[in-house]
């Protein structure tokens, strides 16, 4: 796997890689990802190959912008609203019912990092998850990563090195699914 520092050719590299349908680790200020455009399937489907991980648990979507929300979330509660002006950026994931669909769910997260905010927004949203084995602990800097992806980008030591807080806000009451880097 090839490892390079997060600078603007780590960006360049990684665009072509995430375009063209491959998967990519990288630093986040909570723990190191893994990710993949999210709107390619077949990209996504590697990155659970790769984990170990259960097709029932959902990946998040990271984000660089509120404005792309409205691309896979419907009907923010105002509780939502107000933890995303809040906490975003930042190590908050929120569960919101999913564009297009009745039933189902998405995990949206805007990142507090500059490296990933950059990515994102040359590349798009990025389908992602902890880069490690699942049920492993995740990685908080590149040496601890011990999964494979077409590129590794080493950005140091993660800032909070404790995964992001999950809230299911798909409701006007919230509910914890995991604690994590914020305290709610």
């Amino acid at each position: 796997m090839k490892t390079i520092k997060a600078n603007k050719k780590a960006i360049k590299i990684a665009c072509e890689i995430i375009k063209s349908g491959g998967i990519i680790i990288f630093p986040t200020e909570t723990v190191y990802g893994i990710g993949a455009s999210a709107l390619n399937k077949s990209a996504i489907k590697k990155i659970y190959k790769i984990k170990g991980r259960s097709f029932d648990k959902p990946l998040q979507v990271l984000i660089s912008d509120k404005k792309q929300i409205a691309e896979f979330a419907k009907e923010i509660s105002t509780s939502a609203q107000e933890l995303i002006k809040k906490y975003w950026p930042g190590s908050l994931t929120l569960v919101l019912k999913k564009r297009g669909s009745r039933n189902n769910t998405v995990g949206l997260r805007m990142p507090d990092h500059k490296f990933i905010l950059k990515l994102i927004k040359e590349t798009g949203p990025l389908a992602a998850t902890s880069a490690n084995i699942s049920g492993k602990p995740a990685p908080i800097n590149a040496k601890e990563v011990n999964i494979t992806a077409d590129l590794l980008i080493d950005g140091g030591k993660c800032k909070q090195g404790l995964a992001s807080t999950v809230i299911d806000a798909t409701a006007e009451k919230l509910i914890v699914l995991r604690n994590g880097s914020i305290k709610i």
